[in-house]
């Protein structure tokens, strides 16, 4: 396993891109500074005491005038050099991707008492570069100086993010501008990466003599592309046995008032799909809660109730659900995690979720539009898309998310939408054994004439899973993300 020490990535930036890079602080950070006088990176290598990776780490942030963007870097434990870069958002608006990395798919998780971490075998880390990001600015480790209005929609979020991944690409670890970049996410993160990816692809265009991210293909786990169709997916979860339940989880009476209320929400929906007003969209969204969503949710979200993020089990903590989400910000606040990572003196406690930032995006209509235009430039453009899907999830449902990945306008419709869903099978590592693990489809098209090659379109069930499949189901989101970003099929 080759593993690149910081000074070859250092003299390798200087090299290649002529920067100016400052000494080594007191503090233990090196700076890169970029051509523009307001970009730079802060960063410094890490050492397993707070994270046992098995591979090199860094932490740090990226500066960009008053934004200042938190950032965890894995190298690949298997060829750093040469493997792909993932990038992984956690929604909200307003998680923290330290949620990902410690609960989830990050070479170590944070341990059953929030005191310490432990190595995770299925991470995504086995086979390509992993880059987790606190974002937009004022979520979790990031932070943004007094005086300067916050981003309020996926759009904003983006040209931040793309002027981070340019400068990490091509100034610090320069290795990934010839190796193949992914960008994956869950949730809220199915509006922040298309949203982003867009971006990316727009920019590479107009200046193609900067920088290139080389984005190859984006991954959503239950992502919430189209808040309609998730509405109109809180019938069949709760309604019908569709999600892998032996019996519905609503009654025939709570059934029949959301199957009413149905077309009201549809409806109004649309208007405001049509008419982006914030104050349109707001209204819509009341309807369709008052009407549809409500009736579950009203009764989720706090300990005890029910679940959104997985309908066969009981809620743990308070508006995120998991228990492991509570030791992540537990273990995050401790003084060993905070000498290591140095945060500047005025953030006071690292919080897991960012209030400010939800009231910020609840003031513009982006919680309630769809990514239909991005993720259809992304195709267009060469770039692969993936959703998969935990059955037992509600807040971004299966049902909705088939019915849009149906309903997406775009060359390849006609093939997607007439293709069955089909049986996919992964090594399950409790048993060894090649087993059904849950439904796929997916087409391979060429879009334009001018294209050289195909792009794949995919939805991807996993059975007994629920919001956070690599949570749920290690071993087969392991399996998912490698084939997905070897280009091998699931079936």
């Amino acid at each position: 396993m080759l593993l690149l020490s910081l000074a070859s990535f250092l003299s390798l930036g200087f090299a290649s891109t002529q920067l100016v890079l400052r000494p080594e602080n007191s503090d233990g950070f090196r700076v890169f500074q970029g051509k523009q006088s307001d970009h730079s990176i802060r960063i410094r290598r890490q050492d397993e005491s707070i994270c046992a990776a098995g591979s090199a780490q860094y932490t740090g942030w990226l500066d960009i005038g008053p934004k200042h963007l938190f950032f965890w870097y894995f190298e690949s434990q298997n060829e750093p050099a040469s493997d792909p870069l993932t990038l992984w958002l956690t929604g909200g608006p307003g998680g923290s991707s330290m949620l990902g990395l410690f609960e989830e798919i990050g070479p170590c998780l944070v341990n059953e008492h929030g005191n310490g971490t432990k190595y995770n075998p299925w991470g995504w880390s086995r086979n390509s570069s992993m880059l987790f990001v606190d974002q937009p600015v004022d979520v979790g480790f990031s932070y943004q100086d007094e005086g300067y209005d916050l981003p309020g929609d996926s759009p904003t979020a983006a040209v931040d993010m793309h002027r981070f991944l340019q400068l990490f690409v091509s100034e610090v670890f320069p290795q990934h501008l010839n190796n193949p970049f992914h960008i994956s996410g869950e949730s809220f993160a199915g509006k922040y990466i298309p949203a982003l990816g867009s971006q990316i692809i727009r920019q590479n265009k107009l200046y193609p003599h900067q920088p290139q991210v080389p984005l190859k293909s984006c991954l959503v786990g239950n992502g919430y592309m189209s808040p309609k169709d998730v509405a109109f997916g809180y019938w069949e979860t709760l309604c019908t046995t569709n999600p892998g339940v032996t019996e519905p989880i609503f009654n025939k009476t709570r059934c029949d008032i959301m199957a009413a209320n149905m077309p009201r929400c549809m409806e109004v929906m649309d208007i405001c799909i049509k008419n982006p007003d914030p104050a349109i969209c707001n209204a819509a969204m009341t309807v369709c809660i008052d009407g549809v969503i409500g009736w579950y949710d009203n009764e989720s979200a706090y300990k005890g109730g029910r679940n959104r993020f997985d309908i066969t089990r009981p809620c743990e903590y308070e508006d995120i659900c998991y228990i492991e989400a509570a030791r992540v910000q537990t273990y995050l606040n401790t003084p060993a995690v905070w000498q290591a990572l140095s945060p500047p003196k005025h953030i006071k406690h690292f919080n897991i979720t960012s209030d400010s930032i939800s009231r910020a995006f609840e003031k513009t209509s982006d919680l309630e539009t769809s990514t239909d235009d991005e993720v259809i430039y992304l195709l267009q453009n060469g770039v692969h898309y993936l959703a998969y899907q935990g059955r037992l999830d509600l807040a971004c449902n299966t049902a909705g998310n088939l019915r849009w990945a149906n309903s997406l306008i775009w060359k390849g419709q006609p093939e997607f939408s007439a293709k069955p869903l089909q049986p996919w099978k992964s090594v399950v590592s409790a048993t060894g054994k090649s087993e059904t693990v849950g439904t796929m489809k997916e087409v391979w098209v060429r879009t334009s004439d001018t294209s050289e090659t195909d792009v794949r379109f995919a939805i991807v069930t996993v059975n007994g899973a629920g919001h956070m499949v690599p949570q749920d189901r290690p071993d087969v989101g392991l399996d998912l993300m490698t084939r997905w970003i070897n280009g091998s099929p699931f079936v």
